[in-house]
């Protein structure tokens, strides 16, 4: 009989006698629930062992990607659980408009960096937020939302593994991040996995870091927004499991 892990780290796939990998009935059960939701049809895979995600292997860290660029859906068959596959599969079936615009170019995030080189300061931040980081962000408290919401339908407890939550001295919000929006909300503008910072420092860099008043003053509202915009993404997300 195949090991289980406990209820709230249900396996996603188990491996069979010829070595080959199979979704478990768990992970069956809640796809199955996201794909009679009416979104665009996916296939969650084992991720094979060869796969790397900057330079790093990536079988046993329990973690999972789906690659729009080819429309596949990838999951760590070694631990990675049910509810990392509903994350993937909430990306895979049911994308936000934002991270479509932003997949197919339309949105021209760095671009349009480029192109407001004499804009007030706090305009130009405001852009990287509204261009690079929000879109990313939001995409990730939607599959949280499908995901959390498909398991609590199929009668499972959701397993938040690395979406623990972060207390506010780390992530520099207002409000401790509550578990669910934890791993969106490193996405966040100057979150651990938001590239929309990074680019803006490289178009407008400041010696020593440092950003300006008014860089100051755009950065603090958007900081404001950040838990609340989480939040209604993730309860649409909810929303969309019937």
């Amino acid at each position: 009989m195949p090991t289980r892990m406990a209820q709230d780290a249900m396996r996603a796939f188990d491996r069979t006698s010829d070595g080959n990998w199979k979704q478990t009935p768990e992970t069956q059960k809640v796809l199955g629930i996201i794909r009679d939701s009416g979104g665009r049809d996916f296939k969650v895979e084992p991720m094979p062992s060869p796969m790397a995600q900057n330079g790093e292997g990536q079988w046993g860290l329990g973690g999972g990607v789906y690659m729009p660029s080819q429309g596949r859906t990838f999951v760590d068959p070694v631990n990675g659980t049910v509810s990392v596959a509903a994350h993937e599969a909430g990306h895979a079936s049911f994308e936000t408009d934002l991270i479509k615009d932003t997949n197919s170019g339309k949105l021209g995030a760095f671009k349009k960096l480029d192109n407001m080189q004499g804009a007030p300061d706090g305009n130009q931040m405001r852009a990287v937020y509204e261009t690079i980081s929000k879109p990313i962000m939001l995409e990730e408290a939607n599959a949280q939302g499908v995901m959390h919401a498909a398991m609590k339908k199929a009668g499972y407890k959701t397993n938040y593994g690395g979406w623990k939550s972060i207390p506010s001295y780390k992530t520099g919000l207002a409000d401790d991040i509550p578990a669910a929006l934890a791993y969106p909300g490193e996405y966040r503008m100057g979150g651990k996995y938001d590239q929309g910072m990074g680019a803006y420092m490289m178009v407008n860099p400041r010696e020593g870091g440092q950003l300006t008043e008014e860089e100051m003053q755009a950065y603090r509202k958007t900081k404001d927004s950040l838990v609340p915009a989480m939040t209604r993404q993730f309860q649409k997300g909810y929303n969309l499991i019937k």
